[in-house]
């Protein structure tokens, strides 16, 4: 996923989509949108977890388990090592802070393109089989 693509791009990329999945042949079509309708994620449910909860929770919506697993242990490991005082915590902190803040404001996005991109997986499959 590149998290820098135009919101435009998206939109784009989602009608082709739409466009290609009209042209199949109503049973798969059918089983296109159940099977989808299962699998995506809401946008705003991913950009409030982002907003609201720290450690990464937002990952696991997504089925990121082992990213969640890794910023939790991060975070945990530099808030135990705040209290200890050692100051190289902070560096794990901020390399967390700078990673976190595209995701945060871009948590729309990344839901939607993560969307996008398990509605091509499910496409291909629909069509092949």
């Amino acid at each position: 996923m590149r998290l820098f693509e135009s919101i435009e791009q998206l939109e784009k990329n989602e009608e082709l989509l739409r466009n290609q999945v009209n042209l199949l042949p109503e049973t798969q079509k059918k089983e296109f949108y159940e099977r989808q309708s299962t699998k995506l994620k809401d946008p705003d449910t991913y950009a409030t977890l982002n907003w609201f909860f720290l450690g990464g929770f937002h990952h696991c919506y997504l089925g990121k388990y082992g990213l969640f697993a890794l910023e939790l242990a991060l975070l945990t490991i530099s808030i135990i090592g705040l209290i200890l005082g050692h100051t190289s915590a902070f560096i794990i902190l901020a390399l967390l802070v700078f990673y976190e803040l595209p995701q945060l404001f871009f948590s729309q996005k990344i839901a939607r393109q993560h969307n996008f991109n398990l509605s091509c997986e499910i496409f291909n499959d629909v069509r092949k089989g």
